[in-house]
């Protein structure tokens, strides 16, 4: 029993020093990290080397995330289209095409909501083709692989733009887009019918401009007969009251 008791204290007392003392503080991320991720941390200077010259594979970071993309090596390669993105984070030159040096910027802080979507399509691309290898020290990540307030900034925009788009979305459905056509004579033409804007529905409605809330801009909408009297709905001039179809002119 005393020998039990001996022993427990022991392993208890090694443990409280390990977990504790600052000599292990890297072994305690490192077990950390891999038991939670099974990838490996990279600083900028070692992903640079991850070119396809220097060592073999071809990595790029796209939100601090680390690809092989060694297979896609005819589009990322040295000399190819997008080699511009291999051996560091890209990100915004993903939503802006600009591929010179002098351009390369993984901040995408002041993007749009629908930019912010397109990155995280792009994201979901490299997730579903390539495989991940790790995280990039940085912006996003810190030397422990956890989100840095700048990436957590990053994930609540993007689950912020999904959030706008899903209203806008019911919008859209709700008042469904008009068709537009452009006639060199008559000018603009809208129009409304059953599937006007991609939304196939059992009522035609009429165009109307629709303002968004806190808006000054407006789009063409299909406006159904119950909601007419609606505050942020305009009638087009030059156009009856009732008619599913309306030249604007030369607009």
């Amino acid at each position: 029993m005393l020998k039990y008791f001996c022993y427990t204290a022991f392993l208890t007392f090694f443990i409280s020093v390990f977990y504790n003392y600052s000599y292990f503080d890297y072994i305690k991320k490192y077990i950390y990290y891999n038991k939670n991720n099974s990838k490996k941390l990279f600083s900028p200077e070692e992903l640079r080397s991850y070119n396809g010259e220097i060592k073999q594979e071809i990595y790029l970071a796209l939100l601090g995330n680390v690809f092989d993309v060694t297979k896609g090596a005819q589009h990322y390669g040295s000399g190819q289209t997008y080699n511009v993105f291999v051996g560091r984070d890209a990100s915004r030159n993903f939503i802006d095409g600009k591929f010179n040096d002098e351009d390369i910027s993984d901040d995408i802080i002041g993007l749009d909501d629908k930019e912010l979507l397109s990155l995280d399509k792009w994201l979901k691309f490299y997730k579903k083709e390539y495989k991940k290898v790790g995280l990039l020290i940085g912006k996003h990540y810190d030397d422990n692989g956890s989100l840095t307030q700048y990436g957590k900034e990053v994930r609540s925009l993007i689950k912020k733009a999904y959030k706008a788009q899903g209203i806008e979305d019911a919008l859209k459905k709700k008042y469904p887009p008009c068709n537009i056509e452009y006639d060199a004579i008559k000018g603009s033409r809208v129009w409304c019918s059953n599937r006007s804007g991609g939304i196939e529905r059992d009522w035609i409605g009429v165009p109307r401009q629709f303002y968004e809330t806190g808006s000054q801009s407006y789009r063409c909408a299909c406006i159904s007969k119950e909601d007419l009297n609606l505050g942020n709905i305009k009638e087009y001039e030059n156009c009856q009251l009732n008619s599913i179809s309306c030249y604007l002119g030369n607009v």
